[in-house]
């Protein structure tokens, strides 16, 4: 893709090389003003839960006397797997009003803490009295209302792509329950089984992020409705450039229309 911005190639964006250097300057100046230590946090959904310099995530986790590790890790993946399958365009409109502070929250911050707090309230729990997980009987017996309520959606307060939203949670729940040997092997059928999955395929405790990217890939890539595939595997957040031809498996993204 590079090779070919820098001939010209590309139909809707041009490199500029003499730029190159002030947009490294405004990276570095940026990162210093945010973070003088340089000691930048990762950017990733857990970021999303620390609103207004509160982790909260981490207020709830204290009060929480887990039965161990490995019963805190399982949560710790619901949440984050539930939470980042909502995350999608929230639209201009929706805004997440936060119960702690009354301050109205949009885009994907929003749908962070109104997912953070449907977990703490046990929305995708399908026990009552263990209300900090998501299994699949929870997931799959979610509606448009019941999420709906959670996110504060309202004519006044809508939300772009609500019903798919909760079609792909239900759709979760249903692959979930489908793969008790994957989801189920330390606990009933749910997303943070995963983690019991990927502690078994740890070597001396040690894992290659490429074979988590795999297992993610392999084991929830169903979920998703027409994305591109490869070998039967489905993408994910993958699309073909008809720019680009490759000599192997790939190269039929680049010649389909």
């Amino acid at each position: 893709m590079l090779v070919l911005g820098l001939d010209d190639k590309l139909p809707h964006f041009r490199i500029d090389l003499e730029q190159f250097d002030a947009a490294v300057d405004l990276v570095i100046d940026t990162a210093r003003q945010n973070y003088p230590s340089l000691v930048m946090p990762f950017h990733s959904r857990w970021r999303h839960f620390v609103f207004n310099g509160e982790n909260r995530w981490a207020v709830i986790d204290k009060k929480v006397n887990w039965r161990d590790g490995a019963a805190r890790a399982r949560a710790a993946f619901d949440l984050a797997i539930v939470s980042v399958l909502l995350d999608a365009g929230a639209g201009p409109q929706w805004h997440y009003r936060d119960p702690a502070t009354g301050q109205s929250v949009g885009r994907s911050e929003g749908l962070a803490l109104a997912s953070l707090d449907m977990f703490r309230r046990g929305i995708f729990s399908s026990k009552l009295d263990d209300p900090l997980q998501a299994d699949a009987e929870g997931l799959i017996r979610l509606s448009d209302a019941i999420v709906g309520d959670g996110l504060q959606v309202s004519k006044s307060n809508p939300l772009v792509g609500m019903s798919g939203r909760v079609d792909l949670l239900r759709g979760l729940g249903a692959l979930v329950a489908a793969k008790p040997n994957i989801f189920g092997r330390e606990d009933k059928p749910r997303p943070g089984g995963l983690f019991d999955h990927l502690a078994a395929l740890t070597d001396k405790h040690d894992m290659a992020a490429a074979t988590i990217l795999s297992e993610l890939l392999h084991q929830f890539g169903p979920i998703w409705p027409s994305r591109l595939t490869l070998g039967g595997v489905p993408l994910g957040d993958c699309w073909r450039h008809p720019s680009i031809v490759t000599p192997d498996g790939t190269r039929a993204f680049a010649l389909l229309k």
